[in-house]
C-alpha cells in the first residue's frame, strides 16, 4: 500500500496544541483523535469494522467467538440467579447479535443486554442490526452513553477496549525519563517531542522498571496507562454481582516491556493495513496500544474486583467449547476462522482474556484451571530491582 501523503491536523488538534503551549501529551492527543465527538474516529462514529473496514476483530471474524463468550455469559447468569450483560464499545453490533442468538436459542436470555455507546451514529448501526435480527428482543434492548450510575447484576463485556485506552508515551534517556508529546512543526504538521517526564510519570516508570529483570536501555520508547484507575473503579462500582470478562491483545508486564521491544507497540489501522506513524490521519484511524495485563489486574483489585482467570485466547475459547461449536469435521469457513483465532502467531497467542469478579462469583469453564494468573506478578522483587537500575 502506497503512504499516503501528510495532511494538516484538525482544527481541534491544532487548536488544543496551541492552548497548551505548543506540546501536548501524547495521551491527549489520542483522545482528540479517536474520541472528539464531530472529529474523533470513534466518537464521530468514523470507525470501519470487519471486511472491507479498517480492523477485523474476533467477533467479526466468526459468529463462533460470540457463540463460545454467550456460553460463558450463561453461566456467570445462572450463578447470579439472572441478570444482565452489559457490553462496552459494541462496534457493529455483531458480537450482541450472535450473543444474544445464542443465548436466545438456549433459553437463557438476560434480563437486559445494555450496550454502552456514545456514538450516535454507531448507535444508530447497531439499533438497525439487533432490530432486524431480534425483533423480538426489543424490550430487552438498552443503550447508553456511559456505564456511570448503572448498577449491575451478571456480565460486563470489553472486547477490543482496553487497546484503546489513551496513553502516555516516553523514551528512557541517560538519566532521567522523558515523555513523549505532540507538537506542530513546518506546515503544521505533527510530529514528535519530547520532554522531562513530570514526577507522576516519572514514579510510575520508577515503579515500572522496578519490576523488570533488566534495565531498560538508553532511548527505550513505549507506552504506559496512566487512567486505569479510574476505568476499573467506574466498572467496580457499576458491578454488584458477577463477572467483567475482558478481551484485548496483550501481555503481562514482564513480556510487554522486552529490553528487545524498544519501539513499544503503538499502531494504527487503517484499510485492513497497519502501521505506526499516529499522526498520518489523526481521526480517521485506530490509534491503539498493547495492554498491560499485570497493570489492569493491579487497578481492577484495587477497586475492590477480584481477578479470577487469565488465558489466551486460544486456551479459552478451547475451554469454552468452541471446537464442540463448529463440529466434527467443521464447515471450511468455520474450520478457516478457528485457524485465524486459534493459532499460535496470531489471535490465539495475542489475545488475552483477563476475568474480574465481584459478589464472589467465579470464574466461567474458559479459564480452566486459572494458572495463568500467576504470570501476572512481578518478575522479581521490586526493591533489589530497582537498586540494580539505580533509579
Amino acid at each position: 500500500m502506497k503512504t499516503a501523503p501528510l495532511q494538516a491536523p484538525p482544527g481541534h488538534i491544532q487548536a488544543a496544541i496551541t492552548e497548551a503551549g505548543g506540546w501536548l501529551a501524547f495521551d491527549r492527543y489520542m483522545e482528540l483523535a479517536l474520541y472528539h465527538p464531530e472529529e474523533g474516529y470513534y466518537g464521530a462514529g468514523r470507525a470501519r469494522f470487519g471486511e472491507g473496514g479498517d480492523f477485523d476483530t474476533a467477533a467479526e471474524t466468526s459468529a463462533l467467538f460470540g457463540r463460545a463468550l454467550a456460553g460463558q455469559c450463561a453461566e456467570v447468569l445462572a450463578a447470579c440467579s439472572g441478570g444482565d450483560i452489559v457490553e462496552l464499545g459494541p462496534g457493529s453490533g455483531r458480537l450482541a447479535e450472535v450473543v444474544l442468538g445464542e443465548l436466545k436459542d438456549a433459553g437463557k436470555l438476560p434480563q437486559r443486554y445494555l450496550l454502552v455507546e456514545p456514538a450516535p451514529s454507531l448507535r444508530a448501526a447497531q439499533q438497525q442490526r439487533l432490530a432486524g435480527s431480534h425483533p423480538d428482543l426489543a424490550e430487552r434492548l438498552e443503550w447508553a452513553d456511559r456505564l456511570t450510575h448503572e448498577r449491575v447484576r451478571g456480565v460486563i463485556l470489553a472486547n477490543e477496549v482496553l487497546d484503546a485506552l489513551p496513553c502516555r508515551c516516553f523514551r528512557r534517556a541517560r538519566d532521567a525519563w522523558l515523555e513523549r508529546g505532540v507538537s506542530l512543526g513546518g506546515e503544521n504538521r505533527l510530529g514528535w517531542e519530547d520532554r522531562r517526564a513530570d514526577p507522576a510519570l516519572a514514579q510510575a516508570l520508577d515503579g515500572l522498571q522496578a519490576e523488570l529483570p533488566w534495565n531498560l536501555p538508553e532511548g527505550y520508547c513505549s507506552e504506559i496507562r496512566m487512567n486505569l484507575d479510574e476505568f476499573m473503579g467506574e466498572l467496580a462500582q457499576s458491578l454488584d454481582a458477577g463477572l467483567v470478562l475482558l478481551a484485548d491483545y496483550g501481555l503481562p508486564r514482564h513480556e510487554l516491556y522486552l529490553a528487545e521491544r524498544d519501539q513499544g507497540t503503538l499502531g494504527c489501522h487503517y484499510g485492513q493495513h497497519w502501521h505506526d506513524d499516529p499522526f498520518r490521519r489523526p481521526g480517521q484511524e485506530d490509534i491503539t496500544a498493547w495492554v498491560d495485563f499485570t497493570a489492569v489486574r493491579r487497578s481492577a483489585e484495587a477497586a475492590g474486583l477480584e481477578a479470577v482467570g487469565f488465558s489466551n485466547q486460544a486456551q479459552f475459547l478451547m475451554a469454552a467449547n468452541i471446537l464442540e461449536m463448529a463440529g466434527s469435521p467443521p464447515a471450511p469457513e468455520d474450520a478457516a476462522a478457528l485457524r485465524r483465532l486459534m493459532l499460535p502467531g496470531g489471535m490465539g497467542e495475542a489475545f488475552k482474556f483477563l476475568g474480574l469478579a465481584a459478589g464472589g462469583i467465579e470464574a466461567p469453564g474458559g479459564f480452566g484451571e486459572r494458572d495463568l494468573l500467576a504470570s501476572l506478578e512481578p518478575a522479581r522483587d521490586p526493591e533489589p530491582a530497582a537498586e540494580a537500575a539505580g533509579v
